[in-house]
């Protein structure tokens, strides 16, 4: 015979005692926070760091077991993430919205939470101005098409230097989010991470090349890269924008020696950013038990 179910009234009482137990953490977890924005003050490090929450929410799904939903799990986090960085700087979002794409706005918010101010922009270009003046902190585009209202990867390449893809969204599945498009997170420009686990590059051809002949250029080069995007640069140069499942680094031989079908010169080359990999739909999906807690 099983044993007699708790009554609602004891398990009401358990709730809040795990819910106060929860509040004194997050309260705590603040307080370090606010060591942790001394010590990256102190280091010369910015208030986001987009590898490590990465790591973060990549640590936590792995360890995650029990009936709670893995995508509620990342979207609590996210939360407290983006509230740690408010606490750390001021910090601020322009995102790329038009009536045809405003889905882009639901990842960015679902990306930083609801302590971090966001700001609505009808283009890549002004986005891209208030970037640069230091008006916003990062940007939020859309993965882009062959379009030329997706051309801020055209601008990144020709200026050479300025912000970079920090954060390809979303990192842990659409959820509620409108639309199906992807978005990128434009931030400041950093140093080539170790441990990237992705790559963006703009390549730039001599003479008119098909997405065939792109692809078969990569392929032979032993890259494992997806096309995103073509645009025509000038009568004589083709580009093409591709991410490549790899932190490669523009140092990489590869990468200096593409070969467009039927040409004689190599592709030219340009790092736009590196990020992590978001979470796969096998990592979201749910876990039939609970790890084993520690004794």
């Amino acid at each position: 015979m099983s044993d007699r179910p708790r009554s609602l009234k004891t398990l009401r009482q358990e709730i809040d005692r795990i819910d106060t137990q929860l509040h004194d953490l997050v309260m705590e977890r603040a307080s370090v926070v606010g060591e942790v924005a001394a010590a990256k003050r102190a280091d010369g490090l910015p208030a986001e760091v987009p590898g490590r929450e990465a790591e973060i929410m990549r640590r936590l799904v792995k360890r995650h077991g029990g009936r709670f939903p893995t995508n509620s799990l990342v979207r609590l986090w996210r939360e407290m993430v983006g509230a740690a960085i408010s606490l750390q700087t001021e910090f601020s979002v322009a995102v790329v919205v038009n009536e045809d794409d405003p889905g882009i706005w639901d990842l960015a918010r679902d990306h930083y939470g609801v302590a971090v101010p966001m700001t609505a922009f009808r283009s890549s270009a002004e986005l891209l101005r208030v970037l640069s003046e230091n008006r916003v902190s990062v940007g939020v585009v859309p993965v882009p098409g062959d379009g030329v209202e997706d051309s801020w990867w055209r601008t990144l390449a020709a200026a050479g230097s300025g912000p970079r893809v920090t954060a390809r969204l979303p990192f842990a599945g659409r959820g509620n989010a409108r639309g199906a498009r992807d978005a990128f997170v434009l931030g400041p420009a950093a140093a080539e991470p170790e441990n990237a686990e992705r790559s963006l590059y703009a390549i730039e051809v001599r003479g008119e090349v098909s997405r065939g002949g792109m692809a078969s250029m990569l392929s032979a080069a032993r890259i494992p890269a997806t096309l995103l995007a073509m645009a025509r640069v000038s009568a004589d140069i083709t580009a093409g924008l591709v991410e490549i499942d790899q932190g490669l680094p523009q140092g990489d031989a590869r990468l200096h020696n593409l070969i467009p079908p039927g040409g004689d010169r190599p592709a030219k080359a340009f790092a736009l950013g590196f990020y992590a990999k978001p979470l796969s739909a096998r990592e979201l999906a749910p876990k039939e038990s609970a790890p084993a807690k520690p004794e």
